[in-house]
């Protein structure tokens, strides 16, 4: 399997992601804050570890390696001045502030943790940057591009938000 690497200018400037006008400064300095880290890879691969992995689990109180979706959700929201759940690097510590994605329009989304796995039982957390009619793009950390082996970095993906495995989102709250 090969790890894809994005050239420069690959993706879009940040401000053509946020193609709604009608977001809160928080939604919008989450997405910023998400997307300075895409492409941050685990050393070595698969490792849970890399400089700044290991910088963010010290930050949320834990010796690495860790699995760190949640506290990579955690640091992004914490960054762009949301608040975070106590015990947030644990994915079910996200579970009390569920709303279920039909209660938001596309716009709400935008900027919200995304919660998957099984009912009270959390697995993976990530952000919402895009979401249109016909695509949601999410930001997420421990996870891999399309088309990798592993979950090894921060990453943007297409996540159709039908999947069986969404819980539901989290609003960032100030």
């Amino acid at each position: 399997m090969t790890m894809i690497r994005r050239e420069p200018n690959h993706w879009p400037t940040i401000r053509r992601w946020l193609t709604v006008a009608d977001i809160s400064p928080l939604q919008r300095a989450i997405v910023q804050r998400a997307m300075a880290d895409d492409g941050e890879l685990e050393r070595p691969l698969g490792s849970n570890r890399s400089p700044y992995i290991d910088e963010i689990t010290r930050w949320a109180g834990l010796t690495p390696p860790q699995y760190w979706c949640g506290i990579w959700v955690g640091r992004v929201f914490v960054d762009a001045g949301s608040l975070i759940p106590a015990g947030f690097p644990s994915c079910d510590a996200w579970l009390p502030y569920l709303e279920p994605l039909e209660t938001l329009t596309r716009a709400e989304r935008i900027g919200c943790a995304v919660l998957y796995g099984t009912p009270n039982d959390a697995k993976h957390i990530g952000i919402i940057v895009r979401c249109e009619a016909d695509i949601t793009l999410t930001i997420e950390g421990n996870r891999g591009y399309a088309g990798s082996g592993t979950n090894n970095g921060v990453c943007v993906d297409t996540a159709p938000l039908t999947r069986k495995d969404v819980l539901g989102v989290i609003r960032p709250r100030l």
